[in-house]
């Protein structure tokens, strides 16, 4: 009933937003309109798809308006959001000829509110991609975001994406490490990959303190692990290895708790983290000065968690 309700008010709002421009000369594109009316969106598809072939009709900015509208509606109420959706595709297509050919302005509005709804929908997609990454998708949500980014600049062209790139490469990067985490040895590559996604943040904010956290502890958990496979078997050889592995690991891993600390110097997971990577390179003298800053902190009830 919900689904339905909101159906009908769309239709009601779309009926409203054209009446005023109805244009007998446009007979196809105003039977396509009753259609939609009607609440048949399939017929409505028929006649728009005639009246955009048409000559008499194709040379009009509202034709292309109406076309993008029921094509829209389609992918909204049809396919349920399909993110793999032609008919998404083709309601870009036909907007952004409105847009073109309407020297007046007369659609402006509308055309940029249904833009901005089909570009929210690609941001939609690469969130939810990114939130259920695997092997299979591993390109998607970065595709969809840019189509996303593509999209919303025909009607806010020169917008600022930082803060919209950085969530997306930490969301990305968190993910990846998850699937690395599912199983170190199998899945090595998404360390790699949550790693360059990390980076990919950092370029475009370097003091992002989750971003440098989460790259510090990633360094610092991977030596840690290479530590808890040692056993009473370790070849001489090997163990010294594995020791050098995990020192150049542990240093890799300080700059970013450096930086994470720097970006909050209440911030007990940073300091904490200082204090273990100073330890595991046997510099007990900072890992002490840290510790003392920790306990200094959380007495005087000055920490954050």
């Amino acid at each position: 009933m919900g689904s339905k309700l909101t159906y009908i008010l769309t239709a009601v709002l779309f009926m409203g937003s054209v009446a005023a421009w109805c244009q007998p000369n446009l007979p196809t594109t105003s039977q396509a309109i009753a259609r939609v009316q009607e609440g048949d969106l399939t017929a409505a598809k028929d006649l728009i798809l005639q009246a955009s072939s048409d000559p008499s009709e194709n040379a009009d900015a509202y034709t292309w308006y109406v076309k993008g509208f029921i094509f829209k509606e389609i992918y909204k109420q049809i396919e349920k959001a399909n993110p793999y959706s032609e008919n998404r595709e083709v309601a870009i297509e036909a907007i952004k000829k409105s847009m073109a050919m309407d020297a007046e302005k007369k659609y402006l509005d509308n055309n940029t509110k249904a833009i901005e709804f089909l570009a929210t929908s690609y941001y939609n997609d690469a969130v939810r991609m990114s939130r259920s990454l695997n092997y299979e998708n591993i390109n998607e949500p970065e595709r969809f975001y840019a189509r996303y980014k593509e999209t919303e600049a025909l009607v806010h062209p020169g917008k600022n994406y930082a803060a919209g790139d950085v969530e997306l490469y930490r969301n990305l990067a968190r993910a990846c490490h998850n699937i690395y985490g599912n199983d170190h040895d199998r899945n090595e590559v998404f360390f790699d990959r949550g790693m360059k996604y990390y980076e990919m943040a950092l370029a475009l904010r370097p003091d992002d303190y989750i971003s440098n956290y989460n790259v510090a502890s990633g360094f610092y958990n991977q030596g840690v692990r290479l530590i808890r496979k040692i056993d009473y078997d370790t070849e001489i050889f090997e163990l010294i290895l594995i020791q050098e592995r995990c020192v150049a690991l542990f240093k890799k891993s300080l700059p970013f708790m450096q930086k994470a600390h720097a970006s909050d110097p209440k911030g007990k997971a940073a300091l904490k983290g200082l204090v273990a990577i100073y330890k595991s390179l046997s510099d007990e003298e900072k890992a002490a000065e840290y510790q003392a800053e920790l306990e200094r902190l959380i007495k005087e009830g000055e920490i954050r968690e």
